[in-house]
């Protein structure tokens, strides 16, 4: 069974990738829904390392999603801000299985 800890997170040497989900919906697994975190972003970025970033976001039926980030924590202006789960559904980015990998360059 896969973890339910309601985010998925890649990051290092200040830079930070979560995507949030639902951990309330059942069964636990590729199907729970994208939601907004605690500081109000479904992908919440931060990038703090004083170095521009590229992160990618890919899964199971949605097309990758490749931005360039600059600096913040959050991460809030340009292509590569911080985002809504209303703002990521228009990629294509609504569950937790569409959201799958994370990696930054």
């Amino acid at each position: 069974m896969p973890l339910n800890i309601g985010y998925i997170e890649l990051g290092g040497s200040g830079v930070v990738a979560r995507v949030y989900y639902d951990t309330t919906f059942t069964p636990v697994g590729p199907d729970q829904p994208l939601i907004d975190g605690p500081r109000g972003w479904c992908l919440d970025l931060t990038n703090t390392s004083g170095k521009a970033a590229r992160v990618t976001i890919d899964g199971l039926t949605a097309n990758p999603l490749t931005v360039n980030i600059g600096a913040g924590d959050p991460v809030t202006s340009g292509v590569g801000r911080s985002r809504t789960a209303a703002e990521l559904a228009v990629f294509g980015f609504t569950t937790r299985g569409n959201a799958g990998t994370i990696s930054i360059q």
